[in-house]
């Protein structure tokens, strides 16, 4: 897949190092520099995630897809992919990713954020409430 991007973080925030080729092989993932230059490369087994996460625009204004990449030994990489048709270079990523074990989506969190919300604001009026009573300004 050519025209990849490398998410990193820079001292200024995220950076997108451009000219990338991303391969996924029999053997695992390899990523290579525009002139032919070998940058990295992981074999399936150490995979432990490839999953695509969300959508993007690339400078040039084509339709782009981010995936993380994470390695057994803890190391995470995010690469955008230029795509004509993202919804089938999702499924090509998971796809792939599926054939050689590699997990392809990230766990759901214990508990939605709304909820959590939701449970904070109802302990502080409840709280509210009961100050209030306590203070004689309301009374049941």
């Amino acid at each position: 897949m050519p025209g990849v991007y490398l998410l990193t973080e820079g001292p200024d925030g995220t950076v997108a190092v451009p000219h990338l080729t991303l391969s996924l092989i029999d053997s695992g993932l390899a990523l290579d520099k525009a002139d032919g230059e070998h940058v990295w490369t992981s074999p399936w087994s150490e995979l432990e995630e490839m999953s695509p996460v969300e959508r993007s625009e690339l400078p040039d204004g084509r339709q782009g897809v981010v995936i993380v990449v994470a390695e057994r030994d803890g190391k995470q990489h995010r690469f955008v992919l230029a795509s004509d048709d993202p919804a089938a270079t999702e499924a090509y990523v998971r796809g792939r990713a599926a054939a050689h074990g590699v997990r392809t989506n990230r766990p759901a969190r214990a508990v939605s954020r709304v909820l959590t919300a939701l449970i904070v604001l109802a302990a502080a009026a409840t709280l509210t409430v009961l100050l209030l009573s306590a203070a004689h300004v309301i009374r049941f």
